[in-house]
Parts: C-alpha cells; sequence; structure tokens
C-alpha cells in the first residue's frame, strides 16, 4: 500500500500527505545524488530552471531533485527527518506516529549543508503555524536552539560530524 501522495496545501504549494497511518522510525523513501546531475549556482542560474528543489550535494554543487521527497514541507515541530548516510546518500524517516491524511514535515534547518556553520545568508519566514515555530528559518545549523542542535546531531552526515567536531564538542560540553 502507498505510504504517501503529493496534494496542494493551503498557503504552501504542493505538499506530501499520508496515505495510510504511519509508525514512528518507519522508512518514506531513499533518496541518493549520485545519481543526480550536478549543477553549480552560476550554472542554475543560467539555465533559469525555476525550482524549489534544488537541494546541496557537497562541494559547492546542486542537485534538482523532483522526487516525491522534495515535496515535504517545513515545519519546527517535523514528523519526518532526514537521515544522512554521507551528503548524497540519505533515507527519510517518520519522527512519531503519523495518521492516514497528515501532511509529512521535516525542519529545513536540519539539513541545510550549504552554508553549515556560515553566516546566514538567508532567511526566509517560516509558514509551519506549529506550537513552537521559530517564526524565521536560517539556512545555519548552528542558528538552531541548541537543543534542536542535540536532537538532530545523530542524523548528520559523518563529513559535518567530522569537520566542524570541535563545534560539537562545545555543543554537548556545555
Amino acid at each position: 500500500m502507498k505510504k504517501f501522495i503529493i496534494r496542494k496545501t493551503k498557503g504552501k504549494g504542493k505538499g506530501l500527505f499520508a496515505a495510510r497511518d504511519i509508525k514512528k522510525d518507519e522508512l518514506i523513501a531513499k533518496g541518493n545524488y549520485n545519481k543526480l546531475k550536478k549543477w553549480t549556482p552560476k550554472e542554475i542560474k543560467e539555465c533559469r530552471i525555476d525550482s524549489d528543489h534544488w537541494d546541496y550535494a557537497g562541494r559547492g554543487k546542486y542537485v534538482l531533485d523532483n522526487s516525491p521527497v522534495s515535496y515535504i514541507n517545513h515545519s519546527c515541530e517535523p514528523n519526518c527527518i532526514t537521515k544522512y548516510k554521507s551528503m548524497q546518500v540519505y533515507e527519510v524517516r517518520t519522527y512519531k506516529d503519523i495518521k492516514k491524511g497528515e501532511e509529512l514535515t521535516h525542519d529545513y534547518s536540519a539539513g541545510a549543508f550549504d552554508i553549515f556553520g556560515k553566516k546566514d545568508l538567508w532567511e526566509i519566514r517560516c509558514l509551519c503555524k506549529s506550537k513552537n515555530c521559530r517564526k524565521i528559518l536560517s539556512r545555519n545549523y548552528f542558528e538552531l536552539p541548541k537543543s534542536k542542535q542535540k536532537e538532530y546531531y545523530s542524523y548528520l552526515p559523518p563529513s559535518i560530524k567530522k569537520k566542524y567536531r570541535k563545534q560539537f564538542d562545545i555543543l554537548f560540553n556545555e
């Protein structure tokens, strides 16, 4: 039986919705950016592909992901999480039980590696309307509340954990 369907949301374009009840930690989808064409920001601008589905694939390159997973919208209280095996290979799993008809969501800031650890280059207004909404989304993981950084740490790619080991050591030793 199908786990999800793509349909319109109120005010957020399309979203991914549960086609049946889904238990916590159930696999939603797997992804592998190794199979997709890599683009530099300059190439993306020059080709003029208008899409919200560009994802960072490492080494300054992006991929255009039009898989169903790309329709998972943001929430500051997500019900899905992306577990990165590497920068290019990931699994999306449920973070809690999800009822049939419920929108699948994840926290965009938990997997924004393109400017990970740098001064934020952009911010967007959050539309999730969750109880603990942060109101503004940042593409800088280290601007997440410390509790969220700790919560999401185990899902990060090994290369990110290694690269920012000193910052994580400080975080976990506070």
